[in-house]
């Protein structure tokens, strides 16, 4: 299941950057490389589990919705750090 929301993760906010790809100040291209990264290291995970003879997706609920939701927020944490970094970084250059 956690692959499957970090695809849906992937998909989202590959859109939002694609409509909001003019706001270059929000650095949108980040989040969909990060989650774009995650889904990843999920399809690699899911593909490692069916050469074990194990399921290629899981479901279980408790495990995969707190897995999910470290994904979404770790994600969210490491742009929003990015994005301030940049700002600071960019504006001190306008400064000069």
């Amino acid at each position: 299941m956690y692959f499957l929301v970090a695809l849906g993760l992937t998909i989202c906010s590959g859109i939002a950057w694609y409509f909001c790809r003019n706001k270059k100040e929000l650095h949108l291209e980040i989040l969909p490389i990060t989650y774009g990264a995650a889904t990843l290291m999920w399809l690699i995970d899911c593909i490692a589990s069916a050469a074990r003879g194990e399921g290629f997706l899981s479901f279980e609920i408790p495990l995969d919705i707190w897995i999910s939701l470290w994904t979404f927020g770790a994600g969210l944490l490491f742009w929003g750090a990015i994005a301030i970094v940049l700002y600071f970084v960019n504006k001190k250059k306008t400064q000069k």
